[in-house]
C-alpha cells in the first residue's frame, strides 16, 4: 500500500497532477481545493494516497493531510457514493466545513454539490452524522478528572447528535461538569438537556 507520494509537481490539470518521483509520473486525482492550495510547478510537494482499484482500472487519489484522506474514506462507505463523486464533494467543501454541514443535517448544502441529490445528500448525512460525530467528539484516555468529565459529556452530546439535534444545540443544552459532579452519568446530562430544549 502506497501512504503518500513526495516529488515534483509536474503537471495540474483540472481534476488530477502528476508528481515525479524517482522518475516516474504518477497521476493522483485531487479535489479542486487541494489543486488551489498547490504550490506552483516544478516544486516539491508530498500528497498522501489512497489507490481505488476496480476490475478494469487503477486509480489513485491524494490528499493534503491525512483528515481530508480519511473522509474521502468515509464518503467511500456510503452506498452510492464512488471516489469521483467524493472528490466532487471534497472539491466543493474544506474537510471542517464538511463535516459541520453533515453534523448539523444540512442536506441543502450537500445537494449544491454536482451529482449529489436529496436522496443521495440525506443518505450521506445518515450513514456518517453518528461516525463523524464519536470522531469529533473523541477524548483521549487518561487518568484525571477533567477528562472523564468531557468524556461523560462527549457522550451526551454524541447521544443528542444520534437523535437529530445539531451540534450546536447539542453543545449548548448539555451542561458542564463541575467537580462536585462527579458521580453523574451520561443519562442524567441527557435528561438535564432535554429538558433545558424543552424550555426554547
Amino acid at each position: 500500500m502506497i501512504e503518500f507520494l513526495q516529488g515534483e509537481l509536474v503537471i495540474k490539470g483540472t481534476n488530477y497532477v502528476v508528481l515525479r518521483v524517482g522518475g516516474i509520473g504518477y497521476r493522483l486525482y485531487v479535489s479542486a481545493l487541494t489543486i488551489d492550495a498547490l504550490p506552483r510547478l516544478k516544486e516539491e510537494v508530498t500528497l498522501f494516497a489512497h489507490l481505488h482499484v476496480r476490475e478494469d482500472e487503477y486509480s489513485m487519489f491524494g490528499f493534503l493531510n491525512l483528515e481530508e484522506r480519511e473522509l474521502f474514506g468515509d464518503l467511500l462507505s456510503v452506498s452510492g457514493i464512488g471516489p469521483k463523486l467524493a472528490i466532487a464533494v471534497l472539491s466543493k467543501y474544506h474537510v471542517a466545513e464538511l463535516k459541520r454541514i453533515i453534523l448539523v443535517g444540512d442536506a441543502a448544502a450537500l445537494v449544491n454539490i454536482t451529482g449529489v441529490g436529496k436522496k443521495t445528500a440525506e443518505r450521506i448525512i445518515l450513514e456518517l452524522k453518528d461516525k463523524i460525530g464519536k470522531q469529533e467528539l473523541q477524548v483521549p484516555l487518561d487518568t484525571s478528572d477533567r477528562a472523564g468529565f468531557a468524556n461523560v459529556r462527549g457522550q451526551a452530546v454524541n447521544a443528542l447528535l444520534a437523535l437529530g439535534y445539531s451540534l450546536t444545540e447539542a453543545q449548548k443544552a448539555v451542561p458542564l461538569i463541575e467537580s462536585t459532579d462527579s458521580n453523574i452519568t451520561v443519562e442524567e446530562l441527557i435528561r438535564a438537556a432535554l429538558k433545558t430544549m424543552a424550555k426554547y
